[in-house]
C-alpha cells in the first residue's frame, strides 16, 4: 500500500513519537480560480486535513499494527498471505513482545459489525496459533473474552440489515470463534502439545500437561 509522500516505513515495535508536519499551504496552491467558491475551498480544506490526519496515524503505527490492519480490511476474501506471514515471522523474531502486541492490535478491531472483518481477524488468529512461535498460544489465551464476545454477538444475528452476508456468515463466525477458543483452552490445559499438536515429552516431564 502506498503510504503517500513523506511518510517513512512504520517502526517495528516502538511507535514513533511526536507529530508529523502538516500540509500547510496546500490550499493556497489551488487558489480560488474562476470557479472556486468559498464552499469548494472549505471542502478542499477538510479533505486535506483528513488526509493529513490519516498520514500521521499510519506513520505512528508499528510494523505489527500495520500488518494486522492490512490483514483485516473490509475487502471480501481471506487475509493476504504476505500480511499474515509477516506476523508469523515477527512472532518468531520477537517472541517476547510481538505476540502480545498482535493480540493488542487485534483487540482494537471492531468484531461486531462486519462479518468479513471478523472472519479475517479469526483467520489471522488461527494462522498465528498454527504457525507462530510458542509464545503466541499464551497470548491468544488472554484473548478468550473477545472470542466469547464474538460468539454471543453473532449467534442469532444473521439478520443484520447492514451486511447482506451476515445471514450466511454468522453461523461460520460463531463456529470459527468456538473452534479457536477450544484450541486455546486445549493448549492451556495440555501444554505438552505444541501448536501443531506435536507432543513435547520434555514439557510433559516437567508437568506442563497440567
Amino acid at each position: 500500500m502506498d503510504r503517500g509522500p513523506g511518510v517513512p516505513p512504520p517502526p517495528r515495535h516502538q511507535p514513533v513519537g511526536g507529530s508529523r508536519g502538516s500540509s500547510s499551504g496546500s490550499l493556497g496552491a489551488h487558489g480560488s480560480g474562476a470557479d472556486g467558491s468559498s464552499e469548494d475551498l472549505h471542502a478542499l480544506g477538510k479533505r486535506e486535513k483528513v488526509k493529513d490526519k490519516v498520514k500521521r496515524y499510519i506513520a505512528k503505527l508499528s510494523f505489527v499494527e500495520m500488518s494486522v490492519m492490512k490483514a483485516t480490511t473490509k475487502i471480501e476474501g481471506p487475509p493476504k498471505e504476505k500480511h499474515t506471514r509477516r506476523l508469523v515471522l515477527e512472532s518468531w523474531s520477537h517472541p517476547d513482545t510481538a505476540p502480545a502486541e498482535m493480540v493488542h492490535a487485534l483487540s482494537r478491531i471492531n468484531l461486531l459489525n462486519s462479518p468479513v472483518v471478523t472472519l479475517k481477524a479469526l483467520s489471522t488468529v488461527h494462522e498465528l496459533m498454527q504457525r507462530g512461535s510458542p509464545a503466541v498460544l499464551p497470548a491468544v489465551g488472554g484473548w478468550l473474552d473477545h472470542l466469547s464476545l464474538v460468539q454471543s454477538h453473532w449467534d442469532g444475528n444473521g439478520n443484520n440489515a447492514n451486511y447482506g452476508l451476515s445471514e450466511v456468515c454468522s453461523p461460520l463466525v460463531v463456529a470459527y470463534a468456538r473452534l479457536l477458543a477450544a484450541k486455546s483452552r486445549f493448549h492451556s490445559e495440555h501444554r505438552a502439545f505444541e501448536n501443531n499438536y506435536s507432543f513435547d515429552e520434555e514439557a510433559e516431564g516437567r508437568g506442563g500437561g497440567g
